[in-house]
């Protein structure tokens, strides 16, 4: 194994020979970015087994991994043992970091186009602050997406698709989607063949607030454990709570106008005539609850 030649065995000899803490006043750091893009699944449990057996024997030689990811289930049961400091990015808002990118994006845009120069002496600050925190709201914490939408902004005015202004295209990003439809179906097809799968996508893309895993599966009429069965593999694109009482929710709005939209989603779809079912379900818990608590009056919602 290349990790067992090229780090643990050097470190290893090294902390035999008494050198390792000379060498480093604060532990040796190695960063494996975007580990889920391995292909070779066998091959990144592999790699994290022996981190974690290194690490085991040898818990005072100054080394540490930061590992970044997408949360997919085999790279997540494997690192969700004692030792290891799972932090979840959807739980730190990304949203003043758009905001510095896209700051340090349109102030070098305004020092190299003269377009920009020329409206911004005549008008004024360019995106004005609304318009930047409509742009922050849309683009919804995706770097990618953030630069796909300022590269729409600041295309050359000759371009023949769109021949217009940054001022004048800045306005019609809120209506573009993030280009994610790809990732969307892919992920989605780990788990369509599971049953259920379809009334859960669907209940939580339409539902208007979200709802725990528990609450999926009491409207739904299963298991919770079928829920978290269907969710736990697309977990790169919704969160999937640890515990069954948090909502679960979708990683970017756009998601839900993705599996809403047939044109898009194709078999993934969530069928409007699916609201029916969910009324028909939240009316069923209804009345089993009142049976269960006679005096409970029924109050139903559109």
């Amino acid at each position: 194994m290349q990790m067992q030649r090229l780090v643990y065995g050097p470190l290893k000899t090294a902390a035999a020979r008494g050198s390792v803490g000379s060498l480093a006043g604060q532990p040796f750091l190695i960063v494996i970015d975007g580990l889920d893009e391995c292909g070779d699944k066998d091959e990144i449990k592999d790699l994290i087994d022996g981190m974690l057996a290194f690490f085991d024997e040898n818990p005072f030689i100054p080394l540490r991994v930061f590992i970044t990811s997408r949360v997919e289930q085999h790279i997540q049961s494997r690192l969700n043992v004692p030792g290891v400091l799972l932090d979840n990015l959807v739980d730190h808002c990304s949203d003043k970091d758009i905001t510095s990118f896209l700051d340090v994006l349109f102030q070098d845009a305004r020092k190299r186009d003269p377009v920009i120069q020329a409206y911004v002496r005549e008008h004024g600050e360019w995106p004005t602050p609304s318009q930047k925190r409509k742009l922050v709201k849309h683009i919804g914490g995706s770097f990618i997406f953030a630069s796909a939408v300022f590269e729409f902004i600041t295309g050359s005015a000759s371009s023949n698709e769109h021949p217009t202004t940054p001022m004048d295209r800045l306005p019609l990003t809120l209506r573009m989607n993030p280009g994610l439809d790809g990732l969307y179906a892919q992920v989605l097809a780990r788990s369509e063949r599971i049953p259920h799968f379809l009334d859960i996508i669907s209940t939580i893309a339409l539902l208007e607030a979200p709802l725990p895993t528990s609450g999926i599966a009491e409207l739904l009429g299963i298991s919770t454990y079928e829920v978290v069965n269907v969710l736990v593999n697309l977990q790169a694109i919704i969160q999937v709570p640890g515990t069954d009482d948090i909502p679960v929710t979708l990683c970017h709005t756009s998601l839900r106008d993705f599996l809403t939209t047939p044109s898009r989603s194709g078999r993934f779809f969530a069928h409007p005539r699916h609201h029916v079912r969910l009324y028909l379900r939240l009316f069923e818990c209804e009345l089993a609850l009142r049976r269960r608590r006679p005096g409970v009056p029924i109050h139903l919602k559109e």
